[in-house]
């Protein structure tokens, strides 16, 4: 029995890659790196702020990095949140959901950004757990946030579903034995749904019970 429902942010519950670009465009050129292009960005979207920074600048000391991720943390580097939106019809599906399930997030986003934007914040009375990147030792792939999010919910992995938007997601709920439906334009083979309209997920969260 599926008993909660539990979403990732970028991608999913926020279209945030203009404002991800933008942010570590600013970071690299403040900290003296080359900026990401919009043609490279696509493969560092996803990552953690500290993996995408190793990833960006190809820098080994940990210190370098942590000053930087110290950065990013604090601001210090504007975050546009204007340029962030919800999908179509995010509003009246999270709603509805509530009414039936638990909700919860998972993202690797850093806790002070979570609900940073109001385009988020009016969803966050709906989420009764939020696991960001300091919450944790691993990160996903690694199932520690999705357990720690079970946990905190008080039900089984097996009794949720994740909902998230690229492989690493669904690597994720495997392992931690949760379903896991791919909110996305691509199609996984390994997810258990996929669908590109945020307003089906009532539905295919429906069949997978």
């Amino acid at each position: 029995m599926i008993k909660a429902i539990i979403f990732d942010i970028d991608g999913v519950l926020l279209n945030s890659f203009e404002a991800n670009l933008k942010f570590f465009q600013d970071l690299m050129i403040k900290t003296g790196y080359r900026p990401p292009t919009r043609e490279e960005f696509p493969a560092i979207f996803h990552l953690n702020m500290a993996d995408a920074i190793k990833a960006l600048t190809k820098s080994t000391s940990e210190e370098d990095i942590k000053k930087i991720w110290e950065i990013g943390r604090s601001r210090e580097i504007k975050y546009d949140i204007e340029l962030l939106t919800t999908p179509k019809g995010a509003d009246k599906v999270i709603k509805r959901l509530s009414k039936n399930y638990l909700l919860g997030i998972v993202t690797s986003r850093i806790k002070e950004s979570v609900y940073e934007s109001p385009q988020l914040a009016k969803f966050e009375k709906y989420f009764r757990v939020t696991v960001s990147y300091q919450d944790t030792t691993n990160h996903k792939p690694h199932p520690e946030p999705l357990f720690l999010a079970a946990q905190k919910l008080e039900v089984k992995p097996e009794e949720c579903i994740y909902v998230g938007d690229v492989e690493n997601d669904i690597k994720a709920a495997h392992a931690a034995g949760m379903k896991i439906i791919v909110y996305s334009k691509n199609q996984f083979n390994q997810a258990d749904a996929c669908t590109s309209s945020f307003v089906k997920l009532p539905e295919l969260i429906s069949s997978l019970i």
